[in-house]
C-alpha cells in the first residue's frame, strides 16, 4: 500500500511539473490586430516553436485602457498590431519595455521606436472604400479628394471608426490634419462631412461590410480591411485621397512587467524575420509587410497614391487631445 501511495505522489507530482511546463510555454497576449489576420502568425509560430499564444482581441483603444488599468498587475506579455500611434501613447502611460528583436535592423528605422519600446510589423495606409453599385447608380467616380466626401450624394451613406475605440479613427482624424495642413481647417472639414456620416463604428473595419452590402455608400477605413472586403468577392472600389493620407505602421511590444516575456522576446525575434514577415502575402492579407525584403501580396496596389508618415512623438503627445476635441467639436456626445 506504501508503495503504491508512493507511486501516486510520484505521478501527481510529475502531472504538476508537466502543467507547469505547459504553462511556462504559453505568452498571453492582447491582439488589436484582427483575428483572422493575427492567428496565422500566431499558428506558425507554435508549430515551429511549440510555444502557444493565447490572445485575445481588442480595437486599440481599449487595450490601450486595459494596460492602464493593469499596469500594476499585468495579465499579458506582449501587444500584437495596432498602430504605432497607440504604442506611443503606451510609452506616455510607462506600461510598455523596450526590447530590441534579434535582426531588428533589417526593419528600417522609420518603422520602430528609437529607444525600442516597440517595433513595426507591418504598414497600413488609410484609404477610400465605395460601393460599386453606389457610384453606378449616381454616375459618380470614386472619391479622390477628401473633399469629395462631402458631396451630398454622400448624404447618410458614410460609415467609419470611432476614434475614442479605434486606432482607425485616430490615423483618419490624423490623415486630414497633415493632409489639409492646418487644425483648425481640418476640424471645420471634419464637421462638414460628418452631415453626411451614417455611424461611427467601434472597430476599424466594422463599416467595410455595410459599404460592401450596400447598406452605407462610402468610408474611410485601412488598406488591410478594404482588400480583405475585396478578397471576400464584394464589388466595392478602393481608392486614395490626391491630398495624401497616413502610413501607418503596425507594431508589437512588450508589457511591462508582464508574465513570460523570455517567451514573447522569441515572439518578437521571429516575427522580423522574412519567412514571418513574408506570411501576410502566402495568406492573402493587404498588410505592406515592414521588412522591405519580404514578399508583398499581389493583391496590395497602391499605384498613384500619395502616402505620409505619422509623426509619432505628435501623436502620443496629442492623439488624446485631438480624440477629446473631435469628440466635444465633431461627435457632440
Amino acid at each position: 500500500m506504501r508503495k503504491i501511495a508512493r507511486l501516486t505522489v510520484i505521478t501527481l507530482l510529475l502531472a504538476l511539473l508537466v502543467s507547469a511546463s505547459a504553462f511556462a510555454q504559453t505568452i498571453d497576449v492582447y491582439s488589436i490586430m484582427p483575428e483572422s489576420f493575427a492567428v496565422p502568425f500566431f499558428e506558425a509560430f507554435t508549430a515551429e516553436t511549440g510555444i502557444k499564444i493565447n490572445f485575445v482581441r481588442h480595437s486599440a483603444g481599449e487595450v490601450l485602457v486595459r494596460l492602464i488599468a493593469e499596469k500594476n498587475n499585468p495579465r499579458v506579455s506582449m501587444v500584437f498590431g495596432g498602430p504605432a500611434d497607440t504604442f506611443a501613447a503606451a510609452i506616455h502611460e510607462d506600461v510598455l519595455e523596450p526590447y530590441a528583436p534579434v535582426g531588428v535592423e533589417a526593419i528600417p528605422e522609420l518603422y520602430r521606436d528609437s529607444n525600442n519600446y516597440f517595433t513595426g510589423i507591418a504598414l497600413n495606409p488609410i484609404v477610400f472604400l465605395t460601393n460599386k453599385d453606389f457610384l453606378e447608380e449616381n454616375n459618380m467616380e470614386a472619391p479622390s479628394s477628401w473633399y469629395d466626401l462631402l458631396d451630398p450624394a454622400y448624404a447618410n451613406g458614410l460609415q467609419m471608426a470611432d476614434a475614442r475605440t479605434s486606432g482607425t479613427g485616430f490615423n483618419r482624424i490624423a490623415s486630414i490634419i497633415m493632409a489639409l495642413g492646418d487644425e483648425d481647417e481640418a476640424f471645420d472639414y471634419m464637421a462638414k462631412m460628418h452631415e453626411n456620416v451614417q455611424v461611427y463604428t467601434k472597430s476599424g473595419g466594422g463599416g467595410t461590410v455595410p459599404v460592401a452590402t450596400r447598406q452605407a455608400s462610402s468610408g474611410i477605413f485601412f488598406l488591410v480591411d478594404s482588400i480583405e472586403t475585396a478578397r471576400r468577392g464584394y464589388d466595392v472600389v478602393i481608392s486614395f485621397p490626391k491630398e495624401g493620407s497616413i502610413v501607418s505602421v503596425e507594431a508589437m511590444a512588450l508589457v511591462k512587467n508582464g508574465p513570460n516575456q523570455d517567451l514573447a522576446k522569441q515572439f518578437m525575434d521571429w516575427m522580423v524575420t522574412p519567412q514571418a514577415q513574408s506570411l501576410y502575402a502566402e495568406h492573402g492579407i493587404g498588410f505592406l509587410p515592414a521588412r522591405p525584403d519580404a514578399t508583398v501580396s499581389e493583391l496590395v496596389d497602391i499605384e498613384g497614391a500619395n502616402f505620409f508618415n505619422l509623426d509619432l512623438d505628435w501623436a502620443g503627445e496629442h492623439r488624446q487631445r485631438v480624440i477629446e476635441k473631435w469628440v466635444d467639436e465633431i461627435v457632440g456626445f
